[in-house]
Protein backbone atom coordinates (compact mmCIF):
# COMPACT_ATOMS: atom_id res chain seq x y z
CA UNK A 1 0.00 0.00 0.00
CA UNK A 2 1.13 3.56 -0.60
CA UNK A 3 2.56 5.23 2.45
CA UNK A 4 1.27 8.65 3.45
CA UNK A 5 3.94 11.32 3.25
CA UNK A 6 2.52 13.95 5.56
CA UNK A 7 5.61 14.90 7.50
CA UNK A 8 7.26 17.73 9.32
CA UNK A 9 9.71 19.72 7.24
CA UNK A 10 13.10 21.24 7.82
CA UNK A 11 12.80 24.90 6.90
CA UNK A 12 15.64 26.87 5.29
CA UNK A 13 17.20 30.15 6.44
CA UNK A 14 18.34 31.47 9.83
CA UNK A 15 19.24 28.38 10.17
CA UNK A 16 16.12 26.29 9.69
CA UNK A 17 13.73 29.27 9.67
CA UNK A 18 12.13 30.45 6.42
CA UNK A 19 11.44 33.97 5.21
CA UNK A 20 9.51 35.18 2.16
CA UNK A 21 11.51 36.36 -0.83
CA UNK A 22 12.09 40.14 -1.01
CA UNK A 23 9.82 40.48 -4.05
CA UNK A 24 6.85 38.96 -2.17
CA UNK A 25 6.58 41.61 0.54
CA UNK A 26 3.19 42.94 -0.59
CA UNK A 27 1.72 39.43 -0.90
CA UNK A 28 3.11 38.54 2.54
CA UNK A 29 1.56 41.61 4.16
CA UNK A 30 -1.85 40.79 2.67
CA UNK A 31 -1.69 37.14 3.73
CA UNK A 32 -0.59 37.91 7.31
CA UNK A 33 -3.33 40.51 7.75
CA UNK A 34 -6.10 38.25 6.41
CA UNK A 35 -6.53 35.93 9.38
CA UNK A 36 -8.31 33.36 7.20
CA UNK A 37 -7.92 29.62 7.92
CA UNK A 38 -7.15 28.59 4.31
CA UNK A 39 -4.76 30.30 1.89
CA UNK A 40 -3.97 29.28 -1.70
CA UNK A 41 -0.60 30.65 -2.82
CA UNK A 42 -0.03 30.43 -6.57
CA UNK A 43 2.73 31.42 -8.93
CA UNK A 44 5.40 30.10 -11.27
CA UNK A 45 7.67 27.37 -9.86
CA UNK A 46 11.00 28.49 -8.53
CA UNK A 47 10.07 32.03 -7.45
CA UNK A 48 9.91 31.22 -3.73
CA UNK A 49 6.34 29.93 -3.51
CA UNK A 50 7.11 26.95 -1.24
CA UNK A 51 9.34 29.10 0.92
CA UNK A 52 6.48 31.64 1.25
CA UNK A 53 4.08 28.95 2.48
CA UNK A 54 6.57 27.52 4.98
CA UNK A 55 7.35 31.01 6.28
CA UNK A 56 3.62 31.61 6.76
CA UNK A 57 3.30 28.30 8.59
CA UNK A 58 6.19 29.31 10.87
CA UNK A 59 4.49 32.65 11.52
CA UNK A 60 1.22 30.90 12.45
CA UNK A 61 3.04 28.50 14.78
CA UNK A 62 5.10 31.19 16.52
CA UNK A 63 4.15 31.37 20.22
CA UNK A 64 5.25 34.95 20.86
CA UNK A 65 2.61 37.24 22.42
CA UNK A 66 0.29 39.05 20.02
CA UNK A 67 1.50 42.38 18.76
CA UNK A 68 4.94 41.30 17.63
CA UNK A 69 6.22 41.83 14.09
CA UNK A 70 4.54 39.65 11.45
CA UNK A 71 7.54 37.35 11.38
CA UNK A 72 8.44 34.36 13.58
CA UNK A 73 10.09 35.62 16.76
CA UNK A 74 12.87 32.98 16.54
CA UNK A 75 13.00 32.69 20.32
CA UNK A 76 9.84 30.89 21.49
CA UNK A 77 9.56 27.08 21.88
CA UNK A 78 7.44 26.91 18.71
CA UNK A 79 10.12 28.62 16.63
CA UNK A 80 12.81 26.39 18.12
CA UNK A 81 10.81 23.32 17.07
CA UNK A 82 10.44 24.75 13.57
CA UNK A 83 14.20 25.30 13.37
CA UNK A 84 14.80 21.73 14.51
CA UNK A 85 12.43 20.45 11.81
CA UNK A 86 10.15 18.53 14.18
CA UNK A 87 7.24 20.77 15.13
CA UNK A 88 4.42 18.35 16.05
CA UNK A 89 1.65 20.65 14.77
CA UNK A 90 3.06 21.11 11.25
CA UNK A 91 2.36 18.73 8.38
CA UNK A 92 3.78 19.12 4.86
CA UNK A 93 2.04 16.97 2.23
CA UNK A 94 3.92 16.55 -1.06
CA UNK A 95 4.12 13.95 -3.84
CA UNK A 96 6.17 10.94 -2.86
CA UNK A 97 8.60 11.71 -5.68
CA UNK A 98 9.53 14.94 -3.87
CA UNK A 99 10.42 13.19 -0.62
CA UNK A 100 13.73 11.49 0.08
CA UNK A 101 12.41 8.38 1.77
CA UNK A 102 9.45 7.45 -0.43
CA UNK A 103 10.90 4.75 -2.68
CA UNK A 104 8.08 2.35 -1.89
CA UNK A 105 5.18 4.56 -2.98
CA UNK A 106 3.59 3.53 -6.25
CA UNK A 107 3.89 5.56 -9.41
CA UNK A 108 0.33 5.54 -10.71
CA UNK A 109 -0.98 7.49 -7.73
CA UNK A 110 -3.76 5.12 -6.73
CA UNK A 111 -2.15 3.65 -3.66
CA UNK A 112 -1.72 0.17 -5.13
CA UNK A 113 1.44 -1.77 -5.86
CA UNK A 114 2.47 -3.14 -9.20
CA UNK A 115 3.33 -6.85 -9.11
CA UNK A 116 6.19 -8.14 -11.20
CA UNK A 117 7.57 -11.63 -11.49
CA UNK A 118 10.65 -12.54 -9.49
CA UNK A 119 12.54 -14.77 -11.92
CA UNK A 120 14.84 -16.13 -9.21
CA UNK A 121 12.17 -17.12 -6.72
CA UNK A 122 9.34 -17.76 -9.15
CA UNK A 123 6.83 -15.60 -7.33
CA UNK A 124 5.52 -12.08 -7.56
CA UNK A 125 6.89 -9.19 -5.58
CA UNK A 126 6.00 -5.53 -5.41
CA UNK A 127 7.92 -2.94 -7.36
CA UNK A 128 6.93 0.68 -7.31
CA UNK A 129 8.31 4.08 -8.19
CA UNK A 130 7.58 7.30 -6.26
CA UNK A 131 4.34 8.97 -7.31
CA UNK A 132 4.26 12.38 -8.94
CA UNK A 133 0.77 12.90 -7.49
CA UNK A 134 -0.65 13.59 -4.05
CA UNK A 135 -2.95 10.64 -3.37
CA UNK A 136 -5.81 10.17 -0.95
CA UNK A 137 -3.72 8.00 1.36
CA UNK A 138 -1.63 11.09 2.13
CA UNK A 139 -4.71 13.09 3.17
CA UNK A 140 -6.17 10.49 5.55
CA UNK A 141 -3.72 11.23 8.40
CA UNK A 142 -5.06 14.79 8.39
CA UNK A 143 -8.42 13.50 9.63
CA UNK A 144 -6.64 12.15 12.69
CA UNK A 145 -4.79 15.45 13.10
CA UNK A 146 -8.12 17.27 13.03
CA UNK A 147 -9.49 15.16 15.88
CA UNK A 148 -6.67 15.70 18.35
CA UNK A 149 -5.68 18.76 20.31
CA UNK A 150 -2.70 20.87 19.34
CA UNK A 151 0.51 19.68 21.00
CA UNK A 152 1.59 23.26 21.64
CA UNK A 153 -1.83 24.73 22.40
CA UNK A 154 -1.90 26.82 19.21
CA UNK A 155 -2.69 26.20 15.58
CA UNK A 156 -2.27 23.00 13.63
CA UNK A 157 -0.95 23.83 10.16
CA UNK A 158 -1.07 21.80 6.95
CA UNK A 159 1.02 22.77 3.89
CA UNK A 160 0.07 21.06 0.61
CA UNK A 161 2.63 21.48 -2.17
CA UNK A 162 1.82 21.53 -5.00
CA UNK A 163 -1.96 21.50 -4.65
CA UNK A 164 -2.34 21.02 -8.42
CA UNK A 165 -0.70 17.58 -8.01
CA UNK A 166 -3.64 16.21 -6.01
CA UNK A 167 -5.61 13.50 -7.78
CA UNK A 168 -9.43 13.67 -7.75
CA UNK A 169 -9.86 11.53 -4.64
CA UNK A 170 -7.31 13.56 -2.66
CA UNK A 171 -8.87 16.83 -3.80
CA UNK A 172 -12.32 15.67 -2.68
CA UNK A 173 -10.95 14.60 0.70
CA UNK A 174 -9.35 18.00 1.21
CA UNK A 175 -12.55 19.76 0.14
CA UNK A 176 -14.47 18.15 3.01
CA UNK A 177 -12.01 19.60 5.50
CA UNK A 178 -12.06 23.04 3.86
CA UNK A 179 -15.87 23.15 3.88
CA UNK A 180 -15.96 22.66 7.65
CA UNK A 181 -12.47 23.58 8.91
CA UNK A 182 -11.66 21.89 12.23
CA UNK A 183 -11.20 24.39 15.05
CA UNK A 184 -7.64 25.66 15.20
CA UNK A 185 -6.58 23.99 11.93
CA UNK A 186 -5.14 26.10 9.10
CA UNK A 187 -4.29 25.19 5.53
CA UNK A 188 -1.66 26.56 3.15
CA UNK A 189 -1.94 25.35 -0.43
CA UNK A 190 0.74 26.05 -3.04
CA UNK A 191 -0.16 25.78 -6.73
CA UNK A 192 1.86 26.29 -9.90
CA UNK A 193 -1.04 25.68 -12.32
CA UNK A 194 -4.04 27.28 -10.68
CA UNK A 195 -6.47 25.98 -13.30
CA UNK A 196 -5.68 22.41 -12.24
CA UNK A 197 -6.84 23.00 -8.70
CA UNK A 198 -10.51 22.10 -8.20
CA UNK A 199 -12.76 25.15 -8.53
CA UNK A 200 -14.51 24.21 -5.29
CA UNK A 201 -11.18 24.01 -3.46
CA UNK A 202 -10.16 27.39 -4.88
CA UNK A 203 -13.44 28.95 -3.77
CA UNK A 204 -12.80 28.03 -0.14
CA UNK A 205 -9.35 29.62 0.07
CA UNK A 206 -8.01 33.12 0.04
CA UNK A 207 -5.97 33.32 -3.14
CA UNK A 208 -2.57 35.00 -2.91
CA UNK A 209 -0.84 35.45 -6.30
CA UNK A 210 2.95 35.63 -6.14
CA UNK A 211 4.61 37.81 -8.80
CA UNK A 212 7.72 36.93 -10.73
CA UNK A 213 10.69 39.01 -9.62
CA UNK A 214 12.09 41.65 -11.90
CA UNK A 215 15.64 41.34 -13.19
CA UNK A 216 16.67 44.10 -10.77
CA UNK A 217 15.27 42.08 -7.86
CA UNK A 218 16.41 38.59 -8.79
CA UNK A 219 19.97 39.22 -9.99
CA UNK A 220 21.23 40.81 -6.74
CA UNK A 221 19.61 38.01 -4.74
CA UNK A 222 21.36 35.36 -6.85
CA UNK A 223 24.66 37.21 -6.57
CA UNK A 224 24.25 37.24 -2.79
CA UNK A 225 23.87 33.45 -2.94
CA UNK A 226 27.19 33.20 -4.76
CA UNK A 227 25.81 32.51 -8.27
CA UNK A 228 28.24 33.59 -10.98
CA UNK A 229 26.88 35.34 -14.08
CA UNK A 230 23.52 35.66 -12.34
CA UNK A 231 21.75 37.31 -15.28
CA UNK A 232 22.55 34.42 -17.63
CA UNK A 233 21.68 31.86 -14.94
CA UNK A 234 18.31 33.57 -14.47
CA UNK A 235 17.61 33.55 -18.21
CA UNK A 236 18.40 29.83 -18.42
CA UNK A 237 15.97 29.25 -15.53
CA UNK A 238 13.17 31.10 -17.28
CA UNK A 239 13.24 33.90 -14.71
CA UNK A 240 12.87 31.62 -11.67
CA UNK A 241 15.56 32.48 -9.08
CA UNK A 242 15.29 29.24 -7.09
CA UNK A 243 15.72 27.20 -10.27
CA UNK A 244 18.75 29.33 -11.18
CA UNK A 245 20.21 28.69 -7.74
CA UNK A 246 19.59 24.94 -8.04
CA UNK A 247 21.20 24.92 -11.49
CA UNK A 248 24.32 26.49 -10.02
CA UNK A 249 25.00 23.36 -7.99
CA UNK A 250 28.27 21.89 -9.40
CA UNK A 251 26.77 18.47 -10.11
CA UNK A 252 23.72 19.90 -11.85
CA UNK A 253 25.88 22.39 -13.77
CA UNK A 254 28.00 19.51 -15.09
CA UNK A 255 24.87 17.67 -16.23
CA UNK A 256 23.65 20.82 -17.94
CA UNK A 257 26.93 21.12 -19.84
CA UNK A 258 26.63 17.48 -20.95
CA UNK A 259 23.12 18.17 -22.24
CA UNK A 260 24.31 21.29 -24.07
CA UNK A 261 27.05 19.32 -25.85
CA UNK A 262 24.42 16.90 -27.10
CA UNK A 263 22.24 19.60 -28.65
CA UNK A 264 25.11 21.53 -30.19
CA UNK A 265 27.62 18.93 -31.40
CA UNK A 266 26.87 17.46 -34.78
CA UNK A 267 28.37 14.06 -33.95
CA UNK A 268 25.79 13.21 -31.28
CA UNK A 269 23.15 10.54 -31.93
CA UNK A 270 19.97 9.63 -30.06
CA UNK A 271 21.70 6.68 -28.41
CA UNK A 272 24.83 8.58 -27.38
CA UNK A 273 22.79 11.55 -26.15
CA UNK A 274 20.55 9.27 -24.08
CA UNK A 275 23.63 7.75 -22.45
CA UNK A 276 25.16 11.19 -21.79
CA UNK A 277 21.99 12.53 -20.16
CA UNK A 278 20.84 9.44 -18.28
CA UNK A 279 21.63 11.00 -14.90
CA UNK A 280 19.57 14.08 -15.74
CA UNK A 281 16.33 12.20 -16.23
CA UNK A 282 13.77 12.38 -19.03
CA UNK A 283 11.53 15.12 -17.51
CA UNK A 284 14.42 17.57 -17.15
CA UNK A 285 15.88 16.68 -20.55
CA UNK A 286 12.50 17.37 -22.13
CA UNK A 287 12.14 20.67 -20.25
CA UNK A 288 15.53 21.83 -21.51
CA UNK A 289 14.77 20.67 -25.08
CA UNK A 290 11.52 22.64 -25.03
CA UNK A 291 13.41 25.76 -23.97
CA UNK A 292 16.10 25.16 -26.58
CA UNK A 293 13.66 24.73 -29.46
CA UNK A 294 11.72 27.76 -28.21
CA UNK A 295 14.92 29.77 -28.65
CA UNK A 296 15.54 28.17 -32.05
CA UNK A 297 12.13 29.40 -33.19
CA UNK A 298 12.79 32.89 -31.82
CA UNK A 299 16.16 33.13 -33.56
CA UNK A 300 14.69 31.82 -36.81
CA UNK A 301 12.02 34.51 -36.61
CA UNK A 302 14.66 37.20 -36.07
CA UNK A 303 14.33 37.63 -32.29
CA UNK A 304 16.89 37.19 -29.54
CA UNK A 305 16.94 33.92 -27.58
CA UNK A 306 15.13 34.00 -24.26
CA UNK A 307 16.72 31.14 -22.33
CA UNK A 308 20.18 30.81 -23.92
CA UNK A 309 21.56 34.28 -24.66
CA UNK A 310 25.16 33.00 -24.51
CA UNK A 311 24.41 30.44 -27.22
CA UNK A 312 22.92 32.94 -29.67
CA UNK A 313 25.57 32.27 -32.33
CA UNK A 314 25.13 28.49 -32.08
CA UNK A 315 21.35 28.83 -32.26
CA UNK A 316 21.63 30.98 -35.37
CA UNK A 317 23.93 28.43 -37.01
CA UNK A 318 21.55 25.56 -36.29
CA UNK A 319 18.46 27.51 -37.29
CA UNK A 320 19.99 28.62 -40.59
CA UNK A 321 19.72 25.10 -42.02
CA UNK A 322 16.03 24.72 -41.09
CA UNK A 323 12.79 26.30 -42.16
CA UNK A 324 10.68 28.13 -39.61
CA UNK A 325 7.96 25.56 -40.20
CA UNK A 326 10.35 22.72 -39.30
CA UNK A 327 11.52 24.46 -36.13
CA UNK A 328 7.94 25.12 -35.06
CA UNK A 329 6.95 21.52 -35.79
CA UNK A 330 9.83 20.22 -33.66
CA UNK A 331 8.91 22.51 -30.77
CA UNK A 332 5.27 21.40 -30.88
CA UNK A 333 6.29 17.74 -30.97
CA UNK A 334 8.32 18.18 -27.81
CA UNK A 335 5.48 20.07 -26.11
CA UNK A 336 3.18 17.14 -26.85
CA UNK A 337 5.64 14.77 -25.17
CA UNK A 338 4.97 16.54 -21.87
CA UNK A 339 1.66 14.68 -21.66
CA UNK A 340 3.32 11.34 -20.96
CA UNK A 341 6.84 12.19 -19.85
CA UNK A 342 6.17 11.39 -16.17
CA UNK A 343 4.43 8.09 -16.83
CA UNK A 344 6.25 5.03 -15.45
CA UNK A 345 7.83 4.07 -18.76
CA UNK A 346 11.28 2.60 -19.35
CA UNK A 347 13.60 5.52 -18.57
CA UNK A 348 16.26 4.68 -21.16
CA UNK A 349 13.76 4.14 -23.96
CA UNK A 350 12.01 7.37 -23.04
CA UNK A 351 15.27 9.31 -23.27
CA UNK A 352 16.13 7.70 -26.60
CA UNK A 353 12.68 8.60 -27.94
CA UNK A 354 13.10 12.24 -26.89
CA UNK A 355 16.52 12.56 -28.49
CA UNK A 356 15.29 10.81 -31.62
CA UNK A 357 12.51 13.41 -31.86
CA UNK A 358 15.08 16.16 -31.53
CA UNK A 359 17.63 14.91 -34.06
CA UNK A 360 14.98 13.95 -36.60
CA UNK A 361 13.33 17.33 -36.18
CA UNK A 362 16.62 19.18 -36.61
CA UNK A 363 16.97 17.60 -40.03
CA UNK A 364 13.53 18.83 -41.10
CA UNK A 365 12.87 21.19 -43.92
Amino acid sequence: MARATATTATLPDHPGMPAPMPWHTAAWTAAVASGVPSILVHGAPGIGERRFALAMAACWLCEAPSGHSPRPCLECPGCKLIEAGNHPDLRVVEPAAMTVDAEDVDADGNGDEDIVEDKDKGKGKSKAAPSQLIVIGQLRPLNELAQISSHRGGARVVVIHPADAMNVAASNALLKMLEEPPAGMRFLLVAHRLQRVSATVRSRCMRVPLPMPTLAQAVPWLQAQGVEDAANALALAGGSPQVALDNADPVRAALSRAWLRCVTEGSATALSAARETKEIGAPQVLSWLVQWTHDLARVKAGAAPRFHPLQATTLQRLASSMTLRAVTRLHRTLLQRQRWIRHPLNAQLTLEALWLDYFQGMGGR
